[in-house]
């Protein structure tokens, strides 16, 4: 089983999840593989069989963006278009939406 995991109650598993390891019923039968995505039906599954909780793949955050790194592949991306050419507002406000999304900056109000 990797490091990267917590054991997640019945009640708080939703579809989508991801199980680290091998899931065994009460008598150790397998009842779900490794790696096996959690649907509404597997987990209504594991209610019936009596498993209480579930070893499940811990999502580790992405890392920062680099804000120098994401400029120039900004730059790259958008490199034929003047940055301050108010001519093509629309592929602006693309390179700003852009921009804001990959450096996770919190939208204008």
């Amino acid at each position: 089983m990797s490091d990267h995991y917590e054991l997640v109650p019945l009640a708080h598993l939703f579809p989508g999840m991801v199980l680290a390891d091998v899931l065994l019923d009460q008598h150790g039968q397998v009842l779900l593989a490794e790696g096996a995505v959690l649907s509404e039906a597997t987990i209504l599954s594991m209610a019936r069989h009596g498993i209480g909780a579930a070893p499940i793949v811990r999502v580790m955050p992405a890392p920062a963006a680099d804000p120098a790194a994401v400029q120039a592949r900004l730059d790259h991306l958008f490199r034929r278009n003047d940055r301050d050419d108010h001519d093509v507002w629309a592929t602006g406000l693309l390179r700003r939406y852009v921009e804001d999304y990959r450096l996770k900056k919190e939208p204008a109000a």
